[in-house]
């Protein structure tokens, strides 16, 4: 980590570029459909540059996939968030790149799908390695902490967990409303067993032992 002062999102003052991205060079060297160019024009009002992290700004070794690491500050024109638009860049990208959408103060990045944060104040560098460190700013910005151990997996079965959830909801209000005893045994059964599963999913994830 290094010393002195800091930057957006309290990164390193090394890291600082501030270098402008004229949106209009992504009509031309993107291949956008019409719903994602319209967020581009009304949308978005500039997008910038003001951090790149990369081994001779943040004295981070290079990393076998990842090289760079931009922070990418995404003026708005109101407080819609231009979704299309982030994951088009993201996509056609060779860089990690972290969104940081202001006045609404989300911060986005590409992991199998678009994550966002609504809290997010500060990043921490942490790793060794640019590959350590996206990982570590992926978990910051989905999960909230700074443990960049196996971020794929807490993704997959943050997922998992969601639609268990959803499917127990679902189960519940079907089995408090049926009138048959057959079929109320049934969702009864089908309820217990999904309830199952999310025990064992929690379980995994070390929140109950």
């Amino acid at each position: 980590m290094l010393s002195g002062g800091e930057a957006m999102l309290g990164l390193p003052s090394t890291t600082e570029v501030g270098r402008r991205l004229p949106k209009e060079a992504f009509y031309r060297n993107l291949k956008l459909d019409a719903r994602t160019r319209d967020e581009f024009v009304h949308l978005i009002e500039s997008i910038t540059v003001p951090n790149s992290m990369k081994p001779t700004t943040a004295n981070i070794a290079d990393g076998d996939n990842v090289h760079e690491i931009m922070v990418l500050n995404v003026e708005l024109k109101s407080e819609v968030q231009p979704l299309r638009a982030i994951e088009a860049i993201a996509g056609s990208n060779p860089h990690r790149l972290v969104f940081r959408c202001e006045p609404s103060s989300m911060t986005y990045v590409l992991r199998r799908g678009l994550q966002a944060s609504d809290s997010l104040d500060k990043l921490v560098l942490s790793g060794r390695t640019l590959d350590e460190a996206w990982d570590s700013i992926c978990a910051q910005v989905i999960f909230g902490d700074v443990d960049g151990k196996d971020v794929d997996g807490r993704i997959e079965r943050a997922k998992q967990r969601a639609n268990l959830e959803a499917e127990i909801k679902k189960l519940d209000a079907a089995c408090r409303t049926a009138k048959q005893i057959n079929r109320k045994n049934e969702l009864f059964y089908q309820l217990k067993e999904k309830q199952r599963e999310l025990e064992a999913l929690r379980r995994a994830e070390g929140e109950i032992k």
